[in-house]
């Protein structure tokens, strides 16, 4: 709001200015009229002195002129000669002929001028005629005559100015006050408008109090549809924020909007403009949109299923990557094949030791229990393999809202527990916090990379390690090897594969238990990898990404 001071500066300013223009204009006005008047009475001073030389002792009278009357009076011939001159008696002057006022009333033309004297040494106003003889009459008062004129005309100006100055400053100073009263009642009247208050004051306009009325009502109203507008936005961002779809709003070339998921699917940062997308793959990709492509699009080992609304310059693109279903469909075909593969030879095992049995009732005892161990050692690895099977039915149903928190610290017993008869050493080491990772598939990575070091490990100790670092769940168990092979490192995580001889040392298994844990690692959004250790052996490194907070 402006203050009062700044209204006084505002109003007294150019009030003075053209108070001070509108003088300065008279003034010259007056200093002309002034100037006008001084060379009228020149002109009488100088008929005066013609009358006086044109008498018989006229040259001898006119000497006489600048002690009575302080005029000095010039008598000029053709030549230049100067006859006479009341500001020299004595005479002896040199010839006027260059003189300028001279020069002009001698080409007939009368003529005023203001210069120095170089007779008397001071300013002087000229005035000079041609007289009926053909003589120059030149008459002169010193400057100083006029400019007392002009100067007492400047201080009454002056005077008269400050006095008007003085006036207006008075009043730009009531008429402040009173206008920034006005305007600070007026800013509070129209705060409380813009906030849709009620309690307005009347300012004796019924204009201006109807507008004020008015912006108050709508200001309420918007305020009423803003919150209603924000909350539906907030909802609208939340939705497109957690829905599995991305979402790209194009404009032109203007990408206007894009939530996350679109970002995570294409794996590129999508900047305000498609001019500055700097990835070949990625202008094609926005190429094919820019041509209506709908149906899949295969980015990499990806499949992405598009779909696309289009209105004028807007283009509102869907993306959904099916590339995990896809994958699953084809592990559950393979995994059909694998189970069918890996159940026959314990089954036929089985159904071999039980035949022989069979046949011949009179078998030794010795025998008959070598035969009875290979049917229970088969029935336990197609009980396991079957646990697996379950388990891993068991993983596609947890959903998302039953990563609860998990105490790390509480882990420890429950592991032991689990585990049953381990043959190492088993050393802990977890950092005392909680993560949202659902406690069933943290045991299984866990049980899982523990009993695979202890079955297929030489050394007598297991190092296990889980930290958290923000939002990830880093999981390291470490064995004393053998180590496995750079060439099996990513093998060893496909189902029902065996490693080389020299680490299964004659170990058993579903095949199964490092295929659950990549699988639990995809289900965080993480990483399951094998890498060497400094003890000749092999740490396993499991990443999982904490889910989001419900």
């Amino acid at each position: 709001m402006i203050s009062k001071y700044h209204l006084f500066v505002l109003i007294f300013i150019p009030a003075a200015l053209a108070l001070a223009a509108g003088m300065a204009l008279i003034q010259q006005k007056n200093n002309d009229l002034s100037f006008a008047q001084f060379e009228s009475q020149l002109k009488s001073q100088w008929r005066l002195a013609a009358l006086i030389t044109e008498s018989p002792d006229g040259l001898a009278e006119l000497m006489r002129l600048n002690d009575r009357q302080g005029l000095r009076a010039t008598v000029v011939d053709e030549n230049g000669e100067v006859l006479a001159d009341s500001a020299a008696p004595g005479g002896g002057l040199d010839s006027h002929r260059d003189r300028e006022e001279i020069r002009k009333a001698f080409a007939g033309t009368p003529a005023t001028t203001l210069r120095l004297s170089r007779t008397t040494g001071a300013h002087s106003i000229y005035y000079a005629e041609r007289l009926a003889d053909g003589r120059v009459l030149r008459v002169a008062y010193p400057a100083s005559y006029y400019d007392g004129r002009r100067n007492a005309l400047m201080e009454q100006a002056t005077t008269g100015l400050l006095a008007l100055v003085a006036i207006v400053g008075a009043f730009a100073f009531i008429i402040s006050r009173r206008s920034s009263a006005m305007l600070a009642a007026l800013s509070r009247a129209v705060k409380e408008a813009q906030g849709g208050g009620l309690e307005l004051p009347s300012f004796g306009n019924d204009d201006l109090d109807k507008a004020l009325f008015s912006l108050s009502s709508a200001n309420r109203e918007l305020k009423l549809y803003g919150e209603e507008n924000l909350q539906l936005q907030e909802r609208l961002e939340y939705i497109l924020a957690n829905i599995e779809e991305g979402v790209i709003l194009l404009v032109d070339d203007r990408i206007v909007y894009r939530n996350r998921r679109a970002e995570e699917i294409l794996q590129f940062p999508l900047p305000g403009n498609l001019a500055a997308i700097n990835s070949q793959e990625m202008m094609d990709v926005f190429a094919s949109f820019r041509g209506g492509q709908t149906g899949e699009l295969q980015l990499d080992d990806r499949t992405i299923v598009i779909s696309q609304a289009v209105s004028d310059a807007s283009r509102l693109i869907m993306l959904h990557d099916v590339s995990d279903r896809e994958k699953y469909s084809g592990y559950k075909s393979d995994l059909v094949g694998n189970i069918s593969h890996e159940l026959k030879t314990p089954l036929a095992l089985i159904m071999g030791a039980s035949e022989v049995i069979l046949k011949d009732a009179d078998m030794p005892r010795a025998y008959l229990d070598k035969f009875l161990g290979t049917i229970y050692k088969n029935t336990q690895r197609i009980n396991q393999l079957l646990d697996d099977l379950i388990f891993l039915h068991h993983l596609e149903g947890v959903q998302d809202s039953e990563a609860g928190e998990t105490d790390l610290s509480e882990m420890i017993g429950d592991l032991q527990d689990l585990l049953g008869r381990v043959d190492k050493k088993v050393e802990y080491q977890f950092d005392p916090v909680e993560a949202r990772i659902h406690a069933t598939h943290l045991i299984s990575v866990l049980t899982n990379l523990i009993n695979n070091a202890d079955k297929y490990s030489k050394g007598e100790s297991i190092d296990v390690e889980v930290r958290k670092n923000n939002a990830v769940l880093e999981i390291r168990v470490s064995d004393q090897g053998p180590q496995i092979p750079p060439s099996e490192t990513e093998r060893i995580f496909e189902r029902f594969y065996t490693v080389s001889k020299s680490r299964n040392r004659g170990a058993s298994g579903s095949g199964l238990g490092l295929s659950i844990v990549k699988h639990i690692a995809r289900l965080y959004q993480g990483q399951a990898q094998v890498e060497p250790n400094a003890n000749g052996g092999n740490t396993f490194v499991v990443r999982l990404v904490e889910k989001p907070e419900a």
